[in-house]
């Protein structure tokens, strides 16, 4: 495991930015590059407040399902189809629900 981030927040924030159109990262692979739990790493991306400067929507399960998507506050099944979405636009690559492993990126 890595050592334990000073500032979780300002570390998941400035790998979101590193994250290229068409691919996605883990919350599993944020955590373990940060030191933090996964759920952690879920909580700060419901949080962000600037989701056009730190894209989180490129943050998904290590199973390759979208996971969830926090907009206005809210998360649901509309706001994870809008994840799912967005990713699309990205140029993500889908089978199926689940993000294909060719836009999943393994090092961050």
């Amino acid at each position: 495991m890595a050592k334990k981030s000073k500032d979780p927040y300002k570390d998941v924030y400035r790998i979101l930015r590193k994250i290229p159109n068409g691919k996605v990262v883990t919350y599993g692979a944020i955590s373990r590059k940060l030191g933090i739990s996964p759920r952690y790493v879920g909580f700060i991306l419901s949080r962000n407040d600037h989701p056009e400067k730190y894209p989180c929507f490129r943050v998904v399960r290590s199973d390759g399902s979208v996971g969830g998507y926090t907009i206005n506050g809210k998360s649901n099944s509309r706001t994870s189809a809008q994840k799912r979405m967005k990713l699309s636009r990205a140029g993500v690559i889908f089978e199926g629900l689940r993000v294909s492993r060719k836009s999943i990126l393994d090092d961050i």
